[in-house]
This record gives C-alpha cells, structure tokens and sequence, in this order.
C-alpha cells in the first residue's frame, strides 16, 4: 500500500497566490489527470485539475495567476506562474459545480510528476460495477497548511469513510456566500485549510464478494475533488454586557465534488474537440501516469 501512496503523492501539486513581491502564500492542492487519445498507445493530454474556488477571488472572478510548486528530479523544487487571464479554464456546464483545470504537461525529465490515467475516475458506472457504498474507505493527498515542506511539496494522507452517497443535492455553503444544493460526496473525514482541490480515492478491499481470492493490494478509483468541511456555527455567551460570539466548529464530515462530474467535464463535447485538435500536432507523450491499483 505505501507504494500506492508514493504513486499517488506524486500526481499532487501545491497551489499558491503571489503576496508582494516575491511572496507566495498557499491556497489550495491540485492533481494531474491525464486522457488517452483514442487509438493511441502512449499519447495522453496532461492536465491539472483543482476545486474551482481555489482559483478564484472572493468575488468569484478568477485570480490573475497562480503559482504551482513542483517538485523536481534532482529533489528540491521550483515555482511556475500561471496567467490564468491567458489559459483556457475547463470547467462544467453546471456552474455550480466547483472543479477547473487546464492543460499542463510538464517534462518528467526534469519534474518528479505522474498523473491519474482517466480510467481510475470513478464515474458512476464503476461505482455501481464495485459496489461502492457508505462505510467504504477512502483517502486524499494534499496541503498541510503548518508543514509544506522546506524544499519541496510534501502531502500529507489522511484516510476516512465513505458518509453519504445521495441521490439529491445537498445543501453547501461557502464562506460569505450564499448556501446552494450542490452534487456532493459527504466522507466521514476532516478538511481543513490547503486541502480544497485535493484528489479523493475510494481504497476498497479486494475481497469485496464471498469467496473471492486476494491477489495484491487494494483496489483505487478517483472518488472526487475535494471542496472542504461542514462547520457547526455556536454562539457563546461572553457575559450579559458582551455581544454573542459566534464559534466555527468542524464536525468531521467532508465535501466532495464527485469524480463523475470531473468525468463529465474531460469527455464534454468541447474537450474531446480540443483533443483531436491536439492529436494533430503533439509528439508521443513519455509522461508516465500513476497506477496506484488495478482498476477492477
């Protein structure tokens, strides 16, 4: 399972936003995905993928640029500003679903970068084929806001349970704005700052039906994106002369974008017209993607 883990570390990105000169400050976690063109062996279009709010002002406008830290071959790493003003932003039909990307392929001579290969999305189909239910395990990589690392992104994992998979919208509210009913997977794990945009897998056990032989690890699909954590909000009672303040407190229940959606977006009519304009004109890819188990 650790290898799995280091495959996993390794197609996540650590997001920041410019603060003065020369200062950076972490905002969020993103992945690499990548698409296998049809009738191809080795041609792939690479891109990142991020919980949309990550990449927006409070506003709700997208910020000028970004920065990605990447790590590198030679084991430190390196900044790369992104004008977002002049990238192409995916994103889905549904505005309200809160994941962006853009294309990114980057050299894996010199970036220590994999990416999650399209058929370890969990679209709904694979999560009917496995069974995929409450009580499942599940696990994300991203940003630990207090240890980023001194010289290169270091992710941290923290694992939990599948809380809810529903079949209607759930009410979602994000901070100074107004709630709306979003398609979520609720995960019996805490979120805390830096992990919007976070890949979600679901981990599940090889012995899923009565009689089955283990053959190797565990077997992983892309469970979604995640967007972050649902706050109970208390108000305490200073004295009788103090106004009421008010306590935000997470209640360990997380919220997830679900991989379909993501799905969704990357075979949307729009993107596989903008992949066999690229089919045109790109070389063979040797970007390697993560496989971190069996896809069924």
């Amino acid at each position: 399972m650790a290898n799995h883990l280091q495959e996993i570390k390794k197609s996540v990105s650590f997001i920041f936003i410019p603060e003065g000169t020369d200062k950076f400050k972490p905002n969020g976690t993103g992945f690499f995905v990548g698409v296998k063109h049809a009738d191809t062996e080795n041609i792939f279009s690479v891109y990142f993928v991020t919980a949309k709010h990550v990449l927006k002002d409070k506003d709700g406008n997208y910020l000028p640029e970004i920065v990605l830290r990447l790590n590198k071959k030679e084991g430190d790493s390196q900044l790369i500003k992104f004008a977002l003003k002049d990238i192409k932003i995916f994103e889905h039909s549904d505005k309200d679903v809160d994941i962006a990307l853009f294309n990114c392929l980057l050299d894996q001579n010199v970036y220590d970068f994999k990416f999650i290969p399209d058929n370890l999305i969990a679209s709904k189909e694979v999560i009917t084929t496995n069974e995929i239910a409450e009580g499942d395990e599940v696990f994300f990589a991203g940003l630990f806001t207090s240890h980023i690392g001194q010289k290169k992104n270091q992710p941290i994992i923290r694992f939990g349970k599948v809380a809810l998979i529903s079949d209607e919208k759930i009410e979602w509210k994000e901070k100074d704005k107004p709630a709306k009913f979003m398609d979520l997977l609720l995960l019996e794990c805490q979120s805390f700052g830096g992990n919007s945009g976070s890949p979600v897998f679901y981990q599940l056990n090889p012995l899923r039906k009565p009689g089955q032989i283990s053959m190797g690890g565990p077997i992983i699909f892309l469970a979604g994106i995640m967007s972050g954590s649902f706050l109970n909000q208390n108000q305490i009672q200073i004295t009788d002369t103090v106004a009421n303040l008010v306590s935000l407190q997470n209640v360990g229940i997380a919220a997830v974008t679900p991989a379909d959606k993501l799905h969704e977006i990357l075979f949307s009519e729009e993107m596989v017209k903008s992949r066999k304009g690229e089919q045109k004109n790109l070389p063979q890819s040797s970007a390697e993607p993560s496989e971190p188990a069996k896809a069924g």
